[in-house]
């Protein structure tokens, strides 16, 4: 029984993280869309603090994508070539990869006869279906050899996913298609159709999470124990504080291969601690849920009034409208600021938003099975977002609409629809699939 609890937070610990990658992919998308220009500046103290963690999304996602693929890879012991897993790996490797080209043709263009650079592009999809392939190479390899522990080979893998980075962004691509030389760089030139998640250096970060992932898949006892978030605390923040000091103390190692140096790639050692700290957290909550839950009813029972929603509102509502008074009043446009970055319109805006989430979460009846049911269904919502906020596939989506268009209050409250849309819609994918099977012929879903 006790087994049986721990494999049971273990997976709730991943599923929790791939629900929160996946929703903080879906802000950051709408806001990253919407946003007006004239709000995208360093003066904005809480742009400042969207933007950390716009930029941890993508490292957290890739993260969670390779500690889920590889647990499941390693988590049963199988001759490498009949492995259930290992077959599932290079379909989903396959199928990663041709939605991510699909996703990047534009019917519209091929009615017309016309044809649409953006298909040369790699994307997040293929690169995260590539980097699961490089897992299930590194995979055969450990499986030959049998002599280093997986999570080892893919430690040294994801830090040489980092490090190779300047040796193949100095190779000459000029030779090459396009659509080969952004598999591995996002090149220089200033061309449209060009790499957003080349394979390097991403490939690094779905490594070291498989890294994790082969950890925990043989020491699930190690989970939920002090030590284990301890461990993971402790890393972070020594990737957070001296990741360049870490990479010099190898550099030297790896020159003897003609590699480019890599000192001042420390920031990406950097996100991949802050996925580690993200994990940390789950599981520290996880441990100590039942305490949490009984400070939050007994200690904490003003957080369920409407004193609080109701308070942000009044205090946004004030800080907005003596704003717009001074305004008024100076015949100035200028924003009133209370610190260097920090300004009093956005300091209201804040408290509106507070209020709004506030709300939601008061009226909405929030599930937990939804929410992890979210982390499970990461590719179906993936696409679907696509098509509607990228015009993915089908060529209409919102971002012929509201494309850098909203301020900063209707860009968030719109995020906020953006996101209960995708949970109203996980929360009914059961009901859509089995419409689907209704509808579209055996043959044709193949």
């Amino acid at each position: 029984m006790a087994a049986q609890k721990v494999t049971h937070n273990r997976l709730v610990f991943i599923d929790i993280a791939r629900s929160i990658a996946i929703l903080m992919m879906l802000e950051g998308h709408f806001i990253v869309m919407a946003l007006s220009e004239s709000y995208r500046g360093n003066e904005y103290f809480l742009y400042d603090i969207w933007r950390f963690t716009r930029g941890l999304t993508a490292p957290l996602f890739f993260t969670v994508s390779g500690l889920v693929f590889t647990y499941l890879l390693v988590r049963k012991e199988e001759p490498f070539f009949k492995s259930l897993r290992v077959k599932k790996g290079v379909s989903r490797t396959v199928k990663l990869i041709l939605w991510g080209y699909a996703l990047q043709l534009n019917l519209l263009y091929i009615i017309k006869g016309e044809f649409s650079g953006y298909f040369y592009i790699f994307h997040v999809l293929q690169c995260i279906g590539l980097s699961l392939f490089v897992v299930i190479l590194l995979y055969g390899v450990y499986k030959l050899l049998k002599v280093v522990p997986f999570f080892l080979i893919l430690a040294l893998g994801g830090l040489l996913g980092f490090i190779l980075k300047p040796t193949i962004y100095s190779i000459d691509f000029s030779g090459v298609h396009p659509m080969i030389e952004n598999i591995f760089v996002i090149t220089s030139e200033d061309r449209s159709f060009k790499s957003v998640f080349a394979l390097f250096p991403w490939v690094g970060f779905t490594l070291l999470g498989g890294m994790v992932g082969a950890f925990v898949s043989k020491r699930p006892q190690h989970v939920y124990t002090n030590w284990f978030p301890l461990a993971l605390t402790t890393i972070a923040i020594l990737l957070n504080t001296i990741p360049d000091k870490l990479l010099s103390l190898v550099q030297p190692f790896f020159r003897l291969f003609e590699m480019e140096p890599f000192v001042g790639l420390g920031y990406l050692l950097a996100r991949f601690g802050q996925a580690l700290f993200v994990f940390a957290i789950i599981i520290i909550v996880g441990k100590h849920k039942r305490y949490l839950r009984l400070l939050y009813y007994r200690k904490l029972s003003f957080l369920r009034s409407w004193m609080l929603p109701i308070g942000s509102f009044i205090i946004g509502i004030t800080l907005l409208a003596f704003h717009f008074y001074q305004i008024g009043a100076s015949g100035s446009a200028e924003r009133i600021m209370i610190f260097s970055t920090l300004s009093l319109s956005a300091l209201g805006q804040f408290f509106l938003f507070l209020g709004v989430v506030l709300t939601s979460a008061k009226l909405i009846n929030w599930n937990y099975n939804v929410f992890i049911k979210m982390g499970q269904n990461t590719l179906s919502i993936y696409i679907i977002h696509v098509m509607i906020l990228y015009a993915g596939l089908f060529g209409f989506g919102l971002n012929k609409i509201i494309s850098r268009a909203l301020d900063p209050w209707y860009a968030i409250v719109c995020a906020i629809a953006f996101m209960l849309f995708f949970t109203y819609f996980v929360k009914h994918i059961d009901d859509i699939k089995e419409f689907y099977k209704r509808a579209i012929p055996r043959q044709w879903r193949k």
